[in-house]
């Protein structure tokens, strides 16, 4: 047990086991900016994408490529 105020050590996570919840967002819409070439691509210069409770940024990343194929 912890006295009041002290912080539990994490463990490292076990090899080959997936990352702790690192780089994953909770929202329900995400506000999308593109730059340079990606403005070309997508011909706008931002967005907001309707995204699920929990997704990581490359899930994010995957959603944009099927929204913005080229």
């Amino acid at each position: 047990r912890f006295s009041s105020g002290r912080r539990r050590r994490r463990e490292p996570a076990a090899e080959g086991s997936p990352p702790r919840d690192r780089g994953s967002m909770r929202c329900q819409q995400v506000a999308v900016q593109y730059f340079a070439r990606s403005t070309e691509l997508a011909e706008l210069c931002s967005e907001t994408l309707s995204v699920p409770q929990q997704i990581t940024s490359l899930q994010l990343w995957e959603e944009i490529v099927k929204i913005h194929p080229r």
